[in-house]
This record gives C-alpha cells, sequence and structure tokens, in this order.
C-alpha cells in the first residue's frame, strides 16, 4: 500500500529538522495540550464525575465513572487497557480501532464517536479524556464481528479474545449496571437512570414458560410455613403443595427487592390482575430478560433460600432477611 502525501511530507520534514528542532517541536506540542487542559479545568461547561470505581473485567481492573448527567464513562487510556493492548495510551486505543482489519466493522455513528472522546473532571479535580462506556461495547462488538469473518491477524488474536471476555461479562448484567454498582451510583441514581435500569430486566415479548424456582424453593416455605411438603388434586394427582400466600411471599422477598420495587411496579404495569380471581395472563418472569433480569431474579432467589434454610420459622427469616437487605422488621407479615 502507497503512503498518503501527507505522510510522506511529514516524514520529509521530520528528517530535516535538527534534533533539537524536534525537541523543541515536542515541546510545545506537550505545553498546548497542558494549556488545554488548563483551560477546561477552570470551565465550568466540563462536566465532572459525581461518582467513581473500578470493575473487574477480562481479567483487568478498569477505573469507571458516572458523570453529573448521567453518563456512564471510562478513561481514554482505559479503553486500551480494556482491550489488552500492550500501550495503554489512548492513541494505541485509536491506532487499534481505526486500523484496516476493525475499522471496516464500524459504522458512522460509531467511528465519530471514537473520534470525538469527551473532556470532564474526574473526582480529584483533574481534567480526563473519555468515552461513553457503551462504546467500549460496540467496539468490542465490532472486533468479534472482524474475527469472525477473519480479518484480524494473528497477532490481533489476543484482541479478539478480549473483546469476547468483555462481551461476556456484560451479557448478564449491563455495563451501565455494572459501573453503577461499582461506584455506587445505584444509591443515588435518578428516575431517568432507574427507568433505563429496569428496561434491562424487562423481556420486549414474554418469554415461553421456564422453570426459574427449584422445587427445593417450595419445600423450604413448606417447612418454615410448617405445612404439608405435597397435596392433592382432585383428580387424584399428587404434587408439590403451592399454597396461596406463597405468592403473597414470593412478591415481598424476591420481587420487591429488585431495584427497591420499581422492576415489581412496571411487571404488576405490564401484567395486571385479570378479574375478579387476580389471576394473572403470565407469570411474572416470563416478563424478565433472558440475561439481566433472570440472571438477577435466581440471585435473589438464591439469597432467600439460603435464609430460609437457616430459618426455623417465618418470624425468624424475616429478622434474618430485614438484617441482610436493611429493610424494616414488619412482625404481623405473614404471622
Amino acid at each position: 500500500m502507497s503512503e498518503s502525501p501527507q505522510k510522506a511530507g511529514g516524514e520529509a520534514r521530520a528528517e530535516s529538522l535538527s534534533r533539537e528542532e524536534r525537541r523543541q517541536i515536542a515541546k510545545s506540542a506537550a505545553e498546548a495540550r497542558w494549556n488545554k487542559r488548563k483551560q477546561l479545568a477552570e470551565s465550568e461547561e466540563v462536566p465532572f464525575a459525581t461518582h467513581q470505581g473500578n470493575i473487574y473485567v477480562g481479567g483487568l481492573s478498569l477505573d469507571c465513572y458516572v458523570l453529573e448527567d448521567g453518563t456512564r464513562a471510562f478513561h481514554k487510556r482505559g479503553m486500551a487497557k480494556a482491550l489488552g493492548l500492550k500501550s495503554a495510551g489512548g492513541n494505541a486505543f485509536l491506532k487499534t480501532v481505526q486500523g484496516k482489519s476493525v475499522a471496516t466493522q464500524i459504522d458512522e455513528d460509531l467511528a465519530s464517536r471514537i473520534d470525538n472522546p469527551f473532556y470532564f473532571r474526574a473526582i480529584n479535580g483533574d481534567v480526563a479524556h473519555g468515552y461513553d462506556a457503551e462504546v467500549l461495547v460496540e467496539v468490542c462488538k465490532a472486533v468479534k464481528r472482524a474475527a469472525d469473518q477473519g480479518k484480524l491477524s494473528q497477532a490481533q488474536e489476543p484482541l479478539a479474545q478480549q473483546a469476547s471476555a468483555i462481551l461476556n461479562a456484560f451479557a448478564k448484567v449491563g455495563v451501565a449496571a455494572v459501573i453503577d454498582e461499582a461506584t455506587g451510583f445505584q444509591e443515588v441514581r435518578g428516575p431517568d437512570a432507574l427507568r433505563l435500569l429496569v428496561e434491562q430486566y424487562i423481556e420486549q415479548e414474554k418469554r415461553e414458560w421456564a422453570k426459574e424456582f427449584p422445587d427445593e424453593y417450595y419445600d423450604e416455605l413448606n417447612r418454615m410455613f410448617g405445612s404439608k411438603r405435597l397435596t392433592q388434586t382432585k383428580t387424584g394427582k399428587v404434587i408439590q403443595n403451592r399454597p396461596q400466600h406463597f405468592a403473597k411471599f414470593t412478591r415481598t422477598y424476591i420481587y420487591h427487592p429488585l431495584e427497591n420495587g420499581t422492576v415489581l411496579e412496571e411487571l404488576d404495569r405490564i401484567n395486571p390482575k385479570l378479574g375478579s380471581n387476580g389471576n394473572r395472563r403470565s407469570r411474572f418472569h416470563q416478563h424478565l430478560t433472558e440475561g439481566y433480569g433472570i440472571q438477577k431474579l435466581k440471585q435473589q432467589v438464591q439469597e432467600v433460600l439460603t435464609l430460609m434454610k437457616v430459618s426455623d420459622t417465618t418470624t425468624q427469616f424475616k429478622k434474618l432477611f430485614a438484617k441482610r437487605f436493611k429493610t424494616s422488621y414488619q412482625p404481623d407479615l405473614f404471622d
């Protein structure tokens, strides 16, 4: 591939300069960058980070931020580090994604976002160069597509492996939720941020029924409530005993803790009770997303199941639950 006239001219000019002249040019460029950062640091227009933390993905620890406008961000250098590049500098990241093998898989919108990182003020007051966290996800998808199409060289195979590791990590819990938990932003996020998070729980189309609550869950409920484990239907069939108040227990201790009731509120809205008998068209968990929603549901079921196993009564369970999840104790509930 022939070199561009601009590149050839630049190299010729560099060769004609003395060592001192090149040093002075580099010094001037560094001073210009420093002055720009200083101006930005004094400017009120630069958004500041309200929360900062670390996430662990792909075997690496990455600094992450939440800005005052709710943007979840990574430092520009962190983008290079996330991809496992030898150089952790921001220029290494740009050089990699703008290379021919990966660039063919990047659309115009993503290319524009990559070419235009934003400045923000970190917690310590320093001005940093960053990207919206979703840019990292989209870049990893582009790298994976390039690998699937055989466009990456052998030397770039580690790049594809790292991209896959990041995508696998964020497949279960979205990148925004990971950053929220790492920075503590989940405790203070506003209605808009919470609405976006709830959308990660809810499936656009109702999924086919799948068993998400193990039999052990209901066995422990029967033991704790002192009821029989098995019951008989009118036709004589013996089945696991699941009285109506188990549904109320599940609603209170499984679904309500998901984002402090906001997920349950949305499930009630899209899957309301029908008629006087209070039945619903489908089970709540059928409306949860395969990745994030179901993963969080299973995690909560396991937490509650563990507490039930060490509880002899519902009163003891509720005290342990209140301690574990820092909720108020209601002794009259289910007693």
